[in-house]
């Protein structure tokens, strides 16, 4: 495996290895999911004090004073092992969404409630559906385990193309899952009632219905226009839906990864195999239960959005900017129309100005940046930052 050496410390240390181990392909050629840049690391690299982030689809309000009481609590015993059934967030979820307790499944963060039940369901060479533009994380998670990602074209309008999804899934046997996130991620943009009504009766009659549908809802709470359909109607319908939500968005407990899938049991069976015994732990399960308690959060963390996309979208109308209309707590805005700039080129000169924002080249959109919503205060930062950096490309 190599020679071994000293280093300068007197440290024993191997030399790189020319390692004879089979990676898979699929492994190999991964691309993995790149999360927005820390505060922190910002203040490093270019010596600031203070950063504003806008990058994350954070809850700008912090997270519920509730949950972190609820989580504090729980620290004080720490040295027992959390409940692995997730009884009283289960029970409280129930509640909330008038299913029993076994219509619930609780995970380390949405994602890993993608990757659990890809696992659950698929063997290599297997196939899920999902959209041009598409969260980024089912790709990712697809592709760790051998499976294929067939993408179909958006609208003109940034929208899913539901018939183009659907023909997608008539036309390859190996599809087991097509994603359906509504709003979707980082477009902002969203499928009626309409649409996913005969989507989702077409998908039922293909191979049996044994295609899974995940219809992915973590800015439900964020979500005015009434065209938008409520989620759990599907659950009722079709034995094939899988309902994801989570604690990240708008109760503000993204640090503690707290997400739940709603399904029938019996496509929760196969995933509670699969699911490691205390995937949650203990003091984040404390804060969930707490944090879905506290409507008043969520009510005023939902005013602030809505308050918020006002801001932005008189500000960007303003600098004559391009947006994609948005039912989430961010909007896409296409800063190479408006400031003649690529994505990346503005995410690096915001950064310069202490000012976090996303740029989506990795979803293939590298003429847009994602904005998060943030507080009056913040927007107002980032949108002089805009101003800063468009004002200074006009000059030149």
């Amino acid at each position: 495996m190599g020679l071994r050496q000293s280093s300068p410390r007197g440290l024993v240390v191997a030399n790189t290895p020319n390692m004879n181990i089979d990676i898979p392909e699929y492994i190999k050629t991964l691309a993995p999911y790149v999360p927005g840049k820390p505060i922190s690391e910002t203040k490093r690299e270019f010596g600031l004090k203070k950063v504003v982030k806008l990058a994350s689809n954070e809850n700008p309000l912090g997270p519920s004073p509730r949950a972190v009481r609820a989580y504090r609590n729980a620290c004080k015993e720490l040295n027992l092992y959390p409940d692995s059934s997730a009884f009283d967030l289960k029970r409280g979820l129930a509640r909330e969404h008038h299913l029993p307790d076994s219509w619930f499944l609780i995970g380390n963060g949405s994602n890993e409630l993608m990757d659990l039940f890809m696992r659950s369901f698929c063997i290599t060479g297997d196939e899920i559906v999902i959209s041009e533009a598409a969260f980024i994380a089912y790709k990712v998670c697809a592709q760790v385990i051998g499976l294929k990602s067939i993408e179909t074209p958006m609208t003109s309008d940034y929208r899913f193309d539901l018939t183009k999804m659907l023909n997608a899934i008539k036309s390859h046997e190996r599809v087991k899952f097509v994603f359906v996130p509504n709003p979707n991620n980082p477009t902002g943009t969203w499928v009626t009632k309409e649409e996913l009504d005969h989507f989702m009766s077409e998908v039922a009659k293909v191979r049996g219905g044994s295609v899974i549908v995940v219809l992915d809802y973590a800015y439900w709470e964020y979500v005015t226009d009434p065209k938008i359909p409520e989620p759990n109607q599907y659950l009722k319908k079709y034995p094939n839906v899988v309902v994801l939500r989570t604690f990240s968005k708008v109760y503000g407990i993204a640090g503690l990864r707290v997400g739940y899938a709603i399904a029938h049991p019996d496509l929760l069976g196969p995933v509670q195999k699969v699911r490691q015994p205390f995937n949650v732990n203990a003091p984040a399960l404390a804060a969930a239960t707490e944090a879905l308690k506290d409507r008043a959060f969520v009510k005023k963390s939902a005013m602030i959005n809505r308050m918020g996309m006002k801001q932005w979208v008189k500000a960007l109308g303003a600098l004559k900017i391009p947006f994609l209309p948005s039912q989430g707590n961010f909007i896409l805005v296409n800063v190479n129309k408006g400031m003649g700039m690529w994505g990346n080129e503005v995410f690096q000169e915001c950064l310069k100005k202490g000012v976090i924002l996303r740029p989506v080249t990795n979803y293939g959109l590298p003429e847009f940046l994602r904005i998060s919503i943030g507080t009056p205060a913040e927007n107002k930062t980032a949108i002089e930052a805009l101003k800063s950096i468009n004002a200074s490309q006009g000059s030149k």
